[in-house]
């Protein structure tokens, strides 16, 4: 029985994205298309807790649906599997996916072709499911590539704007380049263990492992290209900050709850691999320690309340891949799993305040939105303290943790530690400086249409997302709050299929609540310095002198570090110079030259032919058949002689 359950988990969304694409040259209502995307989630989120609890009490659950194909002993059938990590992912993808989908109803409820985004919405949580359902390399990669084509669709959704679509195109351009290190990845695994299945990567051969070091690790960091691809992580974060060109919902899914999170899901299933080498850790955890403060350091400028969200989510999926870098993968999933609350609500709230705000996005335009959006500004409160790792909330259980794994680490664990809390602090700072400009502080400018608050159908999501932002995290509590029992309940249900930390050095309850309050102690000092610069000192513009005072860095920091212009002087541009010289020469002087000069050939001929004038063209034939037949003869004689 569990196992037709399972089955069916990726079919409704399927059935749902089919039935809204066979419904749009009907014109199906609004409404009627987001209920039919809203209630192919439910349902399957319905099949995920069944499943789960029997996960929990019982073990894994899996179904083979039919052999593909094999080669030599690498066997590929499209199969599914409920595990521990499984259970995880699906639930955010079908919950977190659920309460985005009711909220989409009212927040697209004036836009045309939302039956097209509906459909595209249920594409993407197929193609998610059957990512994390996936028991094998095969089925993950081809939800993975299914998650790249329907974000590139929802991205330029609105594609008559250019920006829009030069964003979606950015997106899908840069997670081809991850993909393709992910094909070559697999590629070496498979052709290491002989398998694809990751049951069988789960208690891996010692010896397998040392035999075969070199090209394990080359394939784990190729394998890593893709996670700094679908994750957004140095070198190919570049795409994800550029995708909030989308509808304000689809960064709530794809960009902050699901589809981002592959990479660590990926790193996760392989864990037992990766643990072995040291190298492919160190790179893991340093790619996300930099990305994390480099996102954080951008995001201090920006004046996009979807653009500061864009780098927050780049900063903390920094934070989940250097716990993955220092073995805690369990504790990296866990910062997932709060996370994905916290920033879907934060994503919604900020589509509720454009929505409420006639579709202005500047932070500096707004203001005064306490009072006239209160569901949204005390939802908002909850994800604010959520993000900033206020003690109670879901993400100072989580990220405490990260921090306490990267300060008993015995290899760099000191300068990533310094590096984590840092970023900690500077997202606690600009969170408070969003916050304050978009609620507390009056607005600058007088706006032309009265704020208001969205509807019911948006703002039930935000109040369900906020309860799980404050208790998401209490699944989670240190053994300090917790004691044995009811302690790390969620790191120790996914330690069974992760590999567990190697060498971190124990630290007493005393060290620990010291450093607990030293980080909060800190953190609450970043948020009144952001509250003292932008609502004490307002009506002197401090905000505005500090700007002067430090021009150039705040200038570094809005232009993105130049990375973009960075990667089209250094990629983008020889490439194009490749380009132009492959049309401009090799295409018009070498190959129709080519072309041009066989064919005048074939001209003179017929020319010569045509001048000479045989009496038949039957004879001439024969002279030809003659000559070749006498070339031949005497090659193969030359050739029987030599031998």
């Amino acid at each position: 029985m569990y196992e037709n359950y399972l089955a069916l988990i990726p079919l409704f969304p399927l059935l749902a994205f089919l039935l809204n694409s066979v419904l749009i040259k009907n014109k199906l209502s609004n409404v009627h298309s987001g209920l039919i995307t809203f209630l192919g989630l439910f349902t399957s989120f319905i099949l995920v807790i069944l499943l789960s609890i029997h996960v929990h009490e019982v073990g894994p659950v899996d179904v083979k649906l039919w052999d593909w194909m094999s080669y030599n002993k690498i066997n590929f059938d499209i199969h599914f599997i409920m595990d521990q990590l499984s259970v995880v992912l699906c639930l955010m993808v079908t919950g977190i996916g659920s309460a985005i989908a009711f909220f989409s109803i009212g927040y697209m409820d004036h836009e045309e072709k939302v039956g097209k985004f509906f459909a595209f919405f249920a594409l993407f949580a197929f193609s998610m499911l059957l990512l994390v359902l996936g028991e094998n390399f095969l089925v993950l990669f081809m939800g993975w590539e299914g998650v790249g084509l329907s974000s590139y669709l929802l991205i330029g959704f609105w594609y008559e704007h250019k920006k829009n679509g030069d964003a979606a195109k950015k997106a899908f351009i840069a997670n081809r380049v991850g993909d393709f290190g992910v094909v070559l990845g697999m590629i070496g695994y498979a052709l290491v263990f002989n398998t694809v299945s990751f049951r069988a990567l789960q208690h891996p051969d010692l010896a397998i492992l040392a035999t075969n070091k070199e090209i394990l690790i080359a394939s784990s960091l190729l394998l890593v290209l893709g996670v700094t691809g679908k994750s957004a992580q140095i070198p190919l974060f570049i795409w994800l900050p550029d995708a909030m060109m989308g509808p304000t919902p689809v960064s709530a899914l794809m960009h902050a709850a699901t589809m981002v999170t592959a990479g660590i899901f990926l790193l996760c299933r392989i864990s037992n691999i990766i643990v072995h080498f040291s190298v492919v850790l160190d790179v893991i955890a340093w790619v996300g320690a930099l990305t994390s403060l480099l996102a954080a350091l951008i995001a201090i400028t920006q004046t996009d309340i979807k653009k500061i969200l864009a780098y927050s989510t780049v900063s903390q999926l920094g934070y989940m891949v250097m716990a993955c870098g220092l073995g805690a993968f369990s504790t990296g999933l866990f910062h997932v799993f709060t996370h994905a609350f916290f920033k879907a609500l934060l994503f919604l709230c900020a589509a509720s305040v454009i929505y409420g705000s006639h579709h202005e996005q500047d932070i500096f335009r707004m203001g005064g939105l306490k009072k006239k959006m209160p569901i949204t500004f005390w939802t908002f409160l909850v994800g604010f303290l959520a993000i900033s790792g206020i003690p109670g909330f879901s993400g100072f259980f989580s990220k405490d943790e990260i921090l306490s794994m990267a300060f008993t680490n015995p290899g760099n664990g000191y300068f990533l530690y310094s590096i984590a809390l840092l970023s900690a602090l500077i997202t606690a700072f600009y969170m408070t400086r969003m916050l304050v400009l978009v609620f507390i502080v009056p607005p600058s400018v007088e706006s032309h249409h009265e704020p208001h608050e969205s509807p019911s159908v948006m703002t039930i999501p935000l109040l369900i997302l906020a309860i799980c932002s404050f208790a998401a995290g209490y699944i989670g509590i240190p053994h300090l709050f917790g004691g044995h029992h009811y302690s790390r309940l969620f790191q120790v249900f996914v330690d069974k299929f992760t590999a567990a930390p190697i060498g971190h050095n124990a630290i007493s309850e005393e060290t620990e609540i010291a450093m607990m309050a030293v980080t909060t102690l800190l953190i609450l000092a970043s948020m009144g310095l952001a509250y003292y610069i932008y609502v004490k000192n307002d009506q002197n513009k401090m905000r505005d002198k500090l700007k002067m005072k430090f021009l150039r860095l705040w200038t570094i920091s809005s232009t993105k570090f130049k990375v973009d212009e960075l990667y089209e002087m250094v990629i983008i541009n020889p490439l194009y110079q490749i380009g132009h010289f492959m049309v401009d020469v090799v295409e018009t002087h070498v190959v129709n030259g080519v072309v041009k000069a066989f064919s005048k050939l074939v001209n003179n001929s017929g020319e010569f032919l045509e001048e000479t004038k045989p009496e038949k063209l039957e004879m001439g034939i024969l002279y030809i058949i003659i000559g070749l037949t006498i070339i031949l003869t005497a090659v193969f004689n030359a050739f029987i002689f030599r031998s």
